[in-house]
């Protein structure tokens, strides 16, 4: 083993953080927000675009009216970018946004055929699809157990395990993901109905 990965966190340090968190989440989550109470793909796709370095109140104010408009990828893979610009202007990045779901559109109905793919290394070729992306679409639509690592829970992870970043990219830093693989329940289920 590398001695960039630390060794394996404490069961029971491990299974406190879950619970913590959950807790958390419990009585301080943000349910209400519509991305959170939809399973459809295009929609949770279309927020985790719409999210990037952007407060989710603004994105609220545009969400829904994207959507109305555009409600799936063949809505959207032939729409004027200009159009689009004009619907998520109020969230900042307008242009490199709309382009971006655009192409995203095209590029999922020529390839996929509509589909949203659940494999991280396919995710990650789309347009506009990052690492962050694609955990969010592993986790909400895949169910796969994946990371979601951004800079609040870097935070929280390093000051947590003691643990400094060694790359960049922190889905690219093999000791950050070596924690986070214990960290990750592999059925989420079984611990949100625990406590």
């Amino acid at each position: 083993m590398s001695s960039d990965i630390p060794m394996s966190v404490d069961r029971e340090f491990i299974e406190y953080v879950r619970r913590v968190v959950i807790d958390w989440y419990r009585v301080y989550g943000d349910r209400y927000l519509p991305w959170r109470g939809t399973s459809d793909p295009w929609s949770v796709l279309v927020a985790a675009i719409l999210l990037r370095v952007t407060s989710r109140n603004r994105v609220v104010n545009v969400y829904s009216g994207l959507l109305a408009k555009y409600p799936n990828p063949s809505s959207l893979a032939y729409a004027r970018i200009l159009d689009v610009e004009e619907l998520i202007k109020p969230i900042g990045l307008h242009r490199v946004r709309a382009r971006q779901l655009v192409e995203l559109a095209k590029a999922l109905i020529e390839k996929y055929n509509g589909q949203i793919p659940c494999s991280r290394s396919e995710l990650i070729k789309l347009p506009g699809i990052g690492d962050y992306a694609a955990s969010v679409i592993l986790l909400r639509l895949c169910k796969q157990p994946d990371p979601l690592l951004d800079t609040n829970t870097l935070r929280v992870y390093e000051r947590l395990f003691n643990y400094k970043l060694k790359k960049r990219n922190p889905y690219r830093d093999k000791g950050l993901m070596s924690i986070l693989e214990d960290l990750i329940p592999r059925d989420p289920r079984k611990h949100m109905n625990s406590t």
